[in-house]
């Protein structure tokens, strides 16, 4: 049962969801409401399948999957499964749609960002989870310097291409000297990751002091998503196991990033596309219309920037999400506290 009336934080009554006390391989403590069960692919035991649980967890200020993969399992999984099977033809797409990434995406974000680094001219930002790099090509053609850290062999050739400064790999392994980067970018990352709070302490000590974080993550179990299973009568979609091991809302999103040591700058949302599914748009599992959705996107969005209403549109975004909860992404920009 998903009781909207309750806070997005603190779980609800043990009567609605089972509460859960376990300790997983590596000795860490989990509690929190169990939310539900989905089979998915095993990180473990690649090429099969097991049953994950879906747990609110106070603990780790996150809702996460259990079992959690080891980061040897995951790093061996994103790079052969993740690259060659879950995103094929991703760098073509990307490419396709690049002058909504610029326009509307990386470049807005970026900029933002940077403008909070005062004396700056020339910031060094790293990225990590790359992927294709978009980002980092907007910030070389500004004159930023530029650093990636992707764990996929394809990415990284493709970057490298680029003159990018690669490493392969993933933020565990890296051992790049601490406290040079002016922002860290994580676009669509912090989902994927076993524990959010020991990879955000570790962007914190690559950052230079007053350095930037800049976190964009799905806002999953937003209201939307709650009325368009209703809608449509299907059970949480969003739960995608293993590539998504985390799930996060605002308030999540918020505590965890203060914990670790950042004072956040700004929060909002991105365009709510799952007001499509009330719609009778059904993008779910139907790449052809999640295509056109998506375009309907871009195209309203590139829209917004071209009348000179994309400051405006930002501020609407900021609105919904802090009065409703709305939007696709959550995107918070943090600045790193202490020196």
């Amino acid at each position: 049962m998903t009781d909207l009336s309750w806070p997005e934080w603190g779980g609800s009554p043990d009567r609605y969801y089972p509460w859960h006390v376990w300790t997983s391989r590596d000795g860490a403590h989990h509690a929190g409401h169990l939310l539900d069960t989905v089979l998915g692919p095993s990180v473990e035991s690649l090429g099969s399948q097991q049953i994950y649980e879906i747990v609110r967890c106070e603990p780790c200020i996150q809702i996460h999957a259990t079992p959690l993969p080891s980061l040897v399992a995951l790093q061996q999984y994103y790079e052969t499964v993740f690259t060659a099977q879950d995103k094929p033809g991703y760098i073509e797409r990307c490419l396709r749609d690049k002058p909504w990434w610029d326009g509307c995406v990386h470049g807005p974000i970026l900029q933002q960002a940077a403008g909070y680094r005062d004396g700056v001219s020339s910031p060094h930002v790293l990225e990590v989870g790359a992927g294709p790099g978009l980002a980092l090509d907007l910030a070389a053609q500004w004159g930023w310097q530029t650093t990636a850290i992707e764990p996929g062999k394809a990415f990284c050739e493709y970057l490298l291409r680029k003159d990018h400064t690669v490493y392969e790999g993933t933020l565990e392994e890296y051992r790049g000297p601490d406290g040079c980067y002016d922002i860290v970018y994580l676009y669509e990352v912090l989902e994927h990751q076993p524990c959010g709070e020991a990879f955000l302490l570790r962007c914190w000590a690559l950052l230079r002091p007053g350095g930037i974080l800049v976190c964009v993550v799905p806002n999953d179990c937003n209201p939307l998503q709650y009325a368009a299973c209703q809608h449509l009568d299907v059970k949480p979609y969003w739960w995608a196991v293993p590539q998504h091991l985390a799930y996060y809302t605002p308030k999540m999103l918020q505590l965890l990033v203060r914990r670790c040591g950042y004072r956040i700058l700004d929060m909002r949302g991105t365009f709510p596309l799952e007001a499509n599914l009330l719609k009778g748009h059904n993008y779910l599992g139907d790449d052809g219309i999640g295509r056109l959705v998506h375009g309907w996107r871009m195209q309203d969005e590139l829209w917004a920037v071209q009348a000179g209403l994309w400051d405006a549109r930002v501020q609407q975004y900021r609105r919904q999400m802090a009065e409703q909860r709305r939007g696709r992404e959550i995107v918070c920009i943090a600045q790193k506290e202490g020196t």
